[in-house]
C-alpha cells in the first residue's frame, strides 16, 4: 500500500501524540523514509510559547502540566514518548520535584542513545538512588532493592539467582548521600563505604564495583531480547514472530546498545501499519489527553488536567510501583473511562474557556447530518472513527433537527440547535471508544 496520510496517523500516533492535518498532509508527501527520519532526528524545539504560565517547582499540578505542554507542543513527538517509555521503565515516585524534573531531563536526553549509558545515568540519579534506597547502601549493610529491580524489571526479567542479587547489592554499596536544611544536596561515591571484596555474579568472579554490575547484566544472555521486546511492545500491539524478533537483537547488539536503531526498524516494520481501519492498541491516559490536544491544535491552558489525569490513574513522576503502570487494554476500566467523560466535558464546555470551544453562532444548521459529522472532525484535528460510529454520529445529528430529542431540545431556535449538536459531536468524539484507540 502505498505511503499515506493514513500510515502518517499511525506512526505519529505510536511515535508521538497524533499528527495534525497539516503534518499528516506533509509527510505523506515526504515518504516513509523523510518521515522517520524527522521523527529519529527533528530539531528539538517547541512549537510556539506555552499558552499558559507554569511553575513546576511549586505549584503541585504544574510538573504534569509542564509534561504535558512538552508532549502537546515539542517538535520532536518520539523523543517525549520514549521519555514516558523509560520514565515507566524506570519507575519512580515519591520523590520532590526538581529530583523528578532533573530525572525526567536525564531521560530525555539519553532517551535515543546507548542503554548502557542510560542505565549508568539511572543508577547514578538522585530520585531513583532515594526510591530504591541505593544511597546509604553500605558495605556493612548492603540494600538489595536496586540489584533487585535492576535485574528483574530493568535488564533482564529473569535467569538470576538471590546470591546474584545479594552479590551485586554488596557491589553497589558506597553512594552517600549529604543532606542540608533545604534537603538534598548531593550523593557522592565515598570508597570507604564500597565493599572491594570479591563477588561472585552470574558465574563470573571479580572484585566488582557499582560500573562492572552494569556492563554484566548489560551483557547478560537474556538482557537483548528483554529488552528490544518490551520496545517493540511500546510500538505494536501483535507479538513479533521469530525472524523479527532475532533481527531485532542482531540490530541492537551490532550497534552497541543504542536504541536509535532498534526504534527506526520497529518503526519501519509493515506491523505497525496493520489494520489501519482498526486501530487496536489503546491509548494511556496521557497519550489519550496529549494527543487530543495536539491533533486538535489546542494548548495546556487549563488547570484541570492534572487532576483528570490523577483520576484516569496516570500522574507522570508518580507511578503506582516500581513496576510502573499496567499498559494495553489495562487502561480500559470504568473509572478511568468515566474520567475521560469528565475530561471531555471540561474540553468543550465545563471551563470559562474551553480548549476545545464551540462558541455559540458557531454551528451552521444548513449542514446536512454527514457535514455536521465532518466539521467536528475537523475541528478535532480528522481523529480516527470508525464507520459504525460514523453511522452512529451521522444518525445523533439528524435527530437534531427533527424534533426527536429529548423535550428540553424541541423548540430551541435553530442556530442554538446548530451550536448544541456540534458540542455533543466534539465531545462524543473525544470520549467515544474509538478515541481510545489508535
Amino acid at each position: 500500500m502505498p505511503w499515506s496520510e493514513t500510515h502518517v496517523r499511525r506512526l505519529f500516533w505510536r511515535a508521538g501524540f497524533g499528527a495534525t492535518p497539516t503534518e499528516a498532509a506533509r509527510w505523506a508527501q515526504a515518504g516513509q523514509d523523510a518521515t522517520i527520519k524527522h521523527l529519529l532526528n527533528g530539531p528539538r524545539a517547541m512549537n510556539g510559547p506555552a499558552p499558559m504560565r507554569l511553575d513546576p517547582l511549586n505549584e503541585w499540578s504544574h510538573r504534569t502540566l509542564w509534561w504535558l505542554d512538552r508532549m502537546v507542543r515539542t517538535q520532536r513527538p518520539l523523543e517525549e514518548k520514549l521519555t514516558l517509555f523509560w520514565h515507566d521503565h524506570f519507575a519512580t515516585a515519591g520523590q520532590d520535584t526538581p529530583l523528578m524534573l532533573a530525572q525526567n531531563k536525564m531521560l530525555r536526553a539519553r532517551a535515543l542513545g546507548s542503554f548502557r549509558k542510560l542505565l549508568g545515568g539511572v543508577m547514578r540519579d538522585p530520585a531513583m538512588q532515594l526510591f530504591l534506597s541505593l544511597a546509604d547502601s553500605t558495605k556493612d549493610a548492603p540494600n538489595e532493592n536496586f540489584a533487585r529491580e535492576l535485574m528483574e524489571l530493568f535488564t533482564l526479567g529473569g535467569g538470576y539467582t538471590e546470591r546474584d542479587i545479594r552479590e551485586a547489592a554488596r557491589a553497589l554499596t558506597g553512594f552517600d548521600s549529604d543532606w542540608g536544611k533545604s534537603g538534598l544536596q548531593r550523593i557522592r561515591f565515598d570508597p570507604k563505604q564500597h565493599d572491594a571484596g570479591v563477588k561472585r555474579i552470574f558465574g563470573k568472579r571479580g572484585r566488582f564495583g557499582p560500573d562492572a554490575v552494569l556492563d554484566l547484566v548489560v551483557a547478560h544472555p537474556r538482557h537483548a531480547t528483554f529488552l528490544t521486546r518490551k520496545l517493540w511492545d511500546f510500538f505494536v500491539t501483535e507479538a513479533p514472530d521469530r525472524a523479527t524478533q532475532r533481527a531485532l537483537v542482531r540490530t541492537y547488539k551490532q550497534s552497541g546498545h543504542r536504541i536509535a536503531p532498534v526504534v527506526e526498524r520497529i518503526l519501519r516494520h509493515p506491523a505497525l501499519y496493520a489494520d489501519l481501519d482498526a486501530p487496536a492498541m489503546v491509548k494511556c491516559p496521557l497519550v489519550y489527553v496529549a494527543g487530543t490536544l495536539r491533533t486538535a491544535g489546542a494548548g495546556v491552558t487549563v488547570d484541570d488536567h492534572a487532576w483528570l489525569l490523577e483520576l484516569m490513574g496516570q500522574m507522570p513522576f508518580d507511578p503506582p510501583s516500581v513496576a510502573g503502570w499496567d499498559w494495553g487494554p489495562a487502561w480500559l476500566t470504568s473509572q478511568t473511562l468515566h474520567a475521560g467523560v469528565r475530561w471531555a466535558n471540561a474540553m468543550v464546555s465545563w471551563t470559562d474557556q474551553p480548549p476545545l470551544e464551540v462558541p455559540d453562532g458557531a454551528g451552521d444548521p444548513t449542514l446536512t447530518p454527514e457535514q455536521q459529522v465532518e466539521r467536528a472532525l475537523d475541528g478535532l484535528g480528522r481523529p480516527w472513527i470508525s464507520d459504525a460510529t460514523r453511522r452512529v454520529l451521522t444518525d445523533l445529528a439528524a435527530r437534531y433537527f427533527a424534533d426527536l430529542v429529548k423535550p428540553w431540545q424541541q423548540g430551541k431556535p435553530k442556530q442554538e440547535r446548530a451550536d448544541m449538536l456540534q458540542r455533543a459531536l466534539r465531545h462524543l468524539l473525544i470520549s467515544g471508544p474509538d478515541a481510545h484507540l489508535h
